[in-house]
């Protein structure tokens, strides 16, 4: 049985930066955690609800020339 699968992200904006598979949200762009889920091949609903929206909250605020990078970590 997996565990909660909780949501983190930082704010990027040098896309030189960009390496490796990440998971990255264009300002001007909505955090879909359903393409997420899919991306990573995780059950959408372990996602933690709260990181969900605050993830969306934190891509919602992103300013010109800003990406949100996010990742997961799965709690036991």
């Amino acid at each position: 049985m997996m565990g909660t699968i909780n949501l983190t992200y930082a704010v990027v904006t040098d896309p030189d930066s960009f390496v490796a598979f990440q998971y990255y949200v264009k300002a001007g762009e909505v955090f879909d955690a359903n393409i997420y889920a899919e991306a990573y091949r995780l059950n959408r609903g372990d996602l933690d609800a709260d990181d969900v929206r605050a993830t969306q909250d934190a891509a919602a605020k992103l300013g010109v020339g800003e990406c949100l990078m996010v990742s997961h970590s799965i709690a036991a």
